[in-house]
């Protein structure tokens, strides 16, 4: 069944609102070639964590290098090009026409996702962007999600979390919010079945028929 208390919307951003996963790979291949370490671009996926540390020490990266590989990282991925998932812009125009309340919640920089909300004229869908980087964080790590609920004097059920990765729907449920896996370009499909999401959606169209019926 829909819940029908929910109020808020709070989406991940990258796979799941913004199309990143070439640069990503892009990125991620520059910076492990320069550290003189193989990188098999294809297995990128069984590695891949929005804690990107994680995925750093799953490839054998010295944490000595973890300062370097973030800023090198930035750099390649700044001049990648992404894209707007496939339905991104107009489930937020919906949204917005709905009178739901819309968050951004994600492990990306503040700096990186301000450029990319500019760049794509999106920022005034959102009543609020939320950074993990803001609270000292990483994804699972509730956190930031529960101060959102606080903050929006709101109860966990009256919001849903929008992710495509197991770590969302981990954070999520942490915090006692529904949750939605969404299938995106980086996580295979039964991996994120498997954390067992409140709801699963096979892309943002089906994000507005479940809020719709």
């Amino acid at each position: 069944m829909v819940p029908t208390s929910i109020k808020l919307i709070a989406f991940d951003w990258d796979g799941t609102l913004l199309d990143s996963k070439e640069a990503t790979l892009e990125a991620y291949k520059v910076v492990f070639s320069e550290a003189g370490i193989p990188l098999k671009v294809e297995e990128m996926p069984k590695y891949y964590s929005p804690n990107w540390h994680l995925t750093y020490k799953a490839l054998g990266l010295p944490e000595n290098l973890y300062d370097w590989a973030d800023n090198r990282w930035h750099e390649i991925y700044q001049k990648q090009k992404r894209s707007l998932m496939e339905g991104a812009f107009e489930i937020l125009c919906w949204l917005k026409r709905q009178n739901y309340l819309t968050v951004l919640l994600t492990a990306a920089t503040r700096k990186r996702v301000e450029e990319e909300l500019k760049s794509f004229h999106i920022s005034c869908y959102f009543n609020k962007v939320v950074c993990m980087e803001d609270f000292g964080v990483k994804k699972p790590d509730p956190l930031p999600l529960i101060e959102l609920i606080k903050e929006a004097n709101i109860k966990p059920l009256n919001l849903i979390y929008v992710g495509d990765s197991p770590e969302d729907i981990e954070m999520g449920k942490m915090a006692g919010v529904w949750t939605a896996g969404i299938t995106g370009p980086y996580i295979p499909e039964e991996t994120l079945r498997a954390s067992n999401p409140s709801f699963f959606l096979k892309d943002l169209f089906e994000l507005k028929a479940l809020l719709s019926k």
